[in-house]
């Protein structure tokens, strides 16, 4: 492609409203609770078996009073509410270097977008480390849960400082990375094969929003390769029984083999197939589709 082929476009500001909305709607109809299950499972301490999600989810109830709504937004408000914003920072740096890698570099338009989607989630794992620093938190201590939003924050830096809204930043960006690159590789190969399918029967390249649902669904699922990653993070992040414990990444990695062996860094692995799924599904099958629309009805009103 020669500089002259490449034009540069604006970063959809369209998905500034679709993007937040989206995950909005996925987390409230079940994606926040799966990831307070996940949660639970990762801090559990042990080589023994994980309680069931069941039982999890009876002690969350109890911690709760009983009352169902309190249990199935825990810690949702309002961090998990402010990450709904977590896709901002994905769109425009993966945006701006998917541009300059092409206009700079010999790179292909597939390569350049699945090494723009590993800077992006990268860029994303900066945005939302603070957030879910203070979700496990809430997620692992009750008292912390009974507090206001503001009075938890303030505990937490009171505690163990300003710096420990960052814990676990390290393997955020590594595995934020490979899983934003892996969802643009997996979900994009899924995508180029559906389209293949549908023009070698005279179809439009155009995927119908079951079609939408399956990239997602595989995309998704293929990016909870990372999850050791993701334990690694939550124990790192988590709160601990004993102060001064180190909370870099290879001190939390020797941490967990010695305290629960390899189970410290599988726990959890089948709700997060689930979540990643589920989550990758809402965005590319309804947010497609949302998107699509609001872009019709923009480009209607221009005309």
């Amino acid at each position: 492609m020669s500089q002259l082929d490449l034009v540069r476009t604006r970063p959809a500001f369209e998905k500034l409203a679709i993007g937040p909305l989206m995950i909005f709607g996925e987390m409230v109809t079940g994606g926040h609770y799966l990831e307070i299950l996940k949660y639970a499972k990762q801090m559990h301490v042990g080589h023994q078996e994980t309680p069931s999600y069941w039982i999890l989810h009876r002690n969350f109830l109890q911690e709760s009073g009983g009352k169902y709504w309190a249990t199935f937004y825990r810690g949702f408000a309002p961090w998990g509410l402010i990450e709904c914003y977590k896709g901002i920072p994905v769109l425009f740096i993966q945006h701006e270097a998917m541009y300059q890698l092409q206009a700079k570099t010999s790179l292909s338009h597939k390569t350049s977008e699945r090494i723009s989607g590993v800077l992006g989630g990268a860029a994303q794992a900066l945005f939302v480390c603070p957030l879910i620093k203070l979700k496990v938190t809430v997620v692992a201590d009750a008292k912390a849960n009974a507090m206001t939003p503001t009075a938890a924050m303030r505990r937490l830096i009171a505690t163990n400082g300003v710096a420990s809204l960052m814990d676990g930043i390290v393997p955020m960006v590594l595995r934020r990375s490979l899983d934003w690159g892996i969802r643009f590789a997996v979900a994009g190969e899924v995508k180029d094969r559906i389209q293949a399918r549908r023009q070698a029967k005279g179809l439009t390249p155009k995927l119908e929003f079951h079609e939408l649902l399956v990239c997602g669904l595989i995309g998704g699922a293929a990016s909870a390769v990372t999850h050791p990653i993701d334990n690694v993070i939550t124990n790192s992040q988590k709160p601990l029984p004993y102060p001064g414990a180190k909370r870099d990444f290879w001190s939390v990695i020797k941490r967990m083999y010695r305290e629960s062996g390899m189970n410290g860094f599988t726990r959890a692995w089948g709700i997060k197939i689930v979540d990643n799924a589920y989550h990758l599904a809402w965005m590319y099958g309804v947010g497609t589709v949302a998107y699509d629309y609001m872009a019709r009805a923009i480009h209607n009103r221009q005309s």
